[in-house]
């Protein structure tokens, strides 16, 4: 009787530290996933030059532990405007507070009198280079994404792909990321040295935002996240940026018309403190010196 109740007893102890150490297991994954999860309001920084959204494993305080960025979006038709006006759609993986970037997108221009748009891709420091193998218009469908392919090797693919025109582009490069955050962002870029204006876009869905972080994949939403809004020297906000929608992959990001222009004095110290490490590499696109071309 005694070995047989030392048994049961084995048997119950032992049923007892399997549920517990999968209600572990299952704790920890749940609190990765729902611990940035904002149920109040988001994190919201102010940034001169990026509006959207940046995940990370923890918003406060950045590990190295993302591998992907994926992300869906129709290229916005610019409206004319007296002067040059700059934008650009991306998804991206570092480049917040440091000194990588891997980046992937669209830019959308009104230069010298008419609207030029393109896509392109750039790993900071170098300069953004052009994908030329097909040509992005208003209207079309674009999904995008960045992805490690070797860790040990540093090795990630870049791919775009323009669903409406059928046109895809993939390169592989070899590139030291800090894998600190991912984003989906509308930039007004740098141009020859000084922040550019930023191109009436319009309005901007950002669709199927999905990032890796530490082998999760998940929704944006599902993870620690802040909320980006552009401003300007004055402060006064250049974009509106939604709230996530839905499972929490999607937001729009509208463009707001610049009030009339007020005697102010200049007072840019908040938004420059939170300007990301962001360098000088949109230039003009007539400026071959600078913006390379990629055919394959």
């Amino acid at each position: 009787m005694s070995k047989t109740g030392n048994s049961k007893h084995y048997t119950i102890m032992a049923l007892v530290v399997i549920v517990i150490d999968v209600i572990v297991i299952g704790y920890s994954v749940s609190l990765f996933l729902t611990s940035a999860c904002q149920v109040k309001a988001p994190t919201s920084l102010r940034l001169s030059q990026w509006s959207g959204y940046i995940v990370a494993s923890n918003i406060h305080d950045f590990s190295p532990v993302v591998t992907s960025v994926s992300g869906s979006w129709t290229v916005p038709r610019v409206q004319p405007s007296k002067n040059d006006t700059f934008s650009g759609v991306w998804v991206g993986i570092g480049g917040y507070g440091e000194e990588t970037l891997i980046q992937v997108g669209t830019e959308q221009e009104y230069v010298d009198g008419r609207s030029v748009y393109y896509a392109w891709y750039e790993l900071l420091p170098d300069y953004l280079v052009r994908i030329s193998i097909f040509h992005v218009r208003p209207g079309d469908i674009i999904t995008a994404s960045i992805s490690l392919i070797n860790e040990r090797t540093s090795t990630w693919s870049i791919t775009l792909r323009d669903v409406t025109l059928g046109g895809r582009f993939e390169k592989v490069v070899v590139y030291n990321s800090s894998m600190l955050s991912a984003e989906w962002i509308i930039e007004r870029p740098k141009v020859n040295d000084a922040i550019s204006t930023l191109a009436n876009f319009e309005n901007v869905t950002f669709t199927n935002c999905k990032a890796t972080l530490d082998g999760i994949t998940e929704n944006l939403g599902n993870f620690s996240y802040a909320h980006l809004v552009m401003h300007n020297e004055v402060e006064t906000p250049l974009v509106s940026v939604s709230p996530l929608i839905g499972d929490g992959s999607s937001f729009i990001i509208s463009y707001l018309e610049p009030p009339s222009p007020t005697p102010t004095a200049s007072n840019d110290s908040t938004i420059q403190a939170l300007t990301p490490q962001h360098r000088d590499t949109f230039l003009q696109y007539t400026s071959s010196k600078h913006v390379h071309s990629d055919s394959t």
